[in-house]
């Protein structure tokens, strides 16, 4: 459900300088971030609406708005993709982790309240080894 009024920096479209407020989360706290260039080159390319804010917004039976997982979902289902966009979400996590990322890292990226959340839903897909690697660092993997 993001809208345009969320999306700072667009004047100067170049990373670094754009910022996205996230006021929609799983975890119910509000985020802003950073835009990486990939991002903003997306952004730049969405058309806007004069009858919807939203940055994803489409003339739907719901009106002038669906989200992007529906969107995604709708996608899937068309090509025969099998993975929803919150798959994606999951695949990131695990990647990071893999790569050594500290879990307190990626437990911010995610936005999960607790790390423990995070082993809980990640760990199982990590050898030992890796679990170790993303727990030896503690905070400092920032």
């Amino acid at each position: 459900m993001i809208k345009w009024s969320d999306v700072k920096g667009m004047d100067r479209p170049v990373e670094g300088h754009v910022t996205l407020t996230l006021r929609h989360t799983k975890g119910r706290k509000v985020r802003t971030i950073t835009l990486r260039q990939q991002a903003i080159d997306i952004l730049v390319k969405i058309p806007r609406s004069n009858r919807s804010p939203h940055v994803f917004w489409n003339k739907t039976e719901e009106g002038y708005y669906r989200g992007p997982a529906n969107l995604f979902w709708d996608y899937a289902q068309e090509t025969g993709f099998g993975a929803r966009l919150h798959d994606i979400r999951h695949k990131f996590a695990i990647e990071r982790l893999r790569e050594g990322w500290s879990v307190y890292r990626v437990q911010r990226y995610i936005g999960h309240g607790s790390v423990n959340t995070t082993e809980r839903y990640y760990f199982r897909y990590l050898s030992r080894e890796q679990q170790e690697i993303a727990n030896a660092d503690g905070n400092a993997g920032l």
